[in-house]
């Protein structure tokens, strides 16, 4: 074994490295990916850019607890200032109640994401349309 460690350290030390790192964006991507779907799904039923309409879908009492949950974390992930105001406004503080509320805890999450917490791995992936103005 310690034969094969010698011979072979600098791969190790590679895979080591790069693996983590390698998750990581695919990670980013993937969730880039399912901001880009809520949008797309959002702006399908109501007009405008893509922090208006999450807005509007988040708001809507016809679209369902999932949808509104959707668009409540995209908008956290997109750190959209502008939609600080309706989020907090739709904080109870309450426990979670998945079956008739919306989700207080990704409700908490999307406030500190609009709020100007660190999203790292929106780099990888939020520009172009889903840039948004600091």
């Amino acid at each position: 074994m310690k034969g094969f460690l010698k011979r072979h350290w600098r791969k190790i030390t590679l895979a080591a490295i790069s693996l983590p790192i390698l998750g990581l964006l695919a990670l980013c991507l993937i969730i880039g990916a399912g901001v880009r779907g809520a949008v797309k799904d959002a702006q399908s039923g109501f007009p405008g850019d893509p922090v208006t309409a999450l807005i509007s879908v988040a708001t809507s009492e016809e679209a369902s607890l999932s949808e509104r949950d959707r668009a409540i974390w995209a908008l956290g992930q997109l750190g959209a200032p502008e939609a600080l105001p309706v989020l907090q406004s739709m904080a109870t503080g309450e426990q979670c109640d998945h079956k008739s509320k919306i989700c207080q805890y990704e409700l908490e999450k999307a406030i500190e994401g609009c709020s100007g917490g660190t999203n790292v791995g929106a780099v990888i992936w939020r520009h172009g349309d889903l840039a948004v103005a600091e």
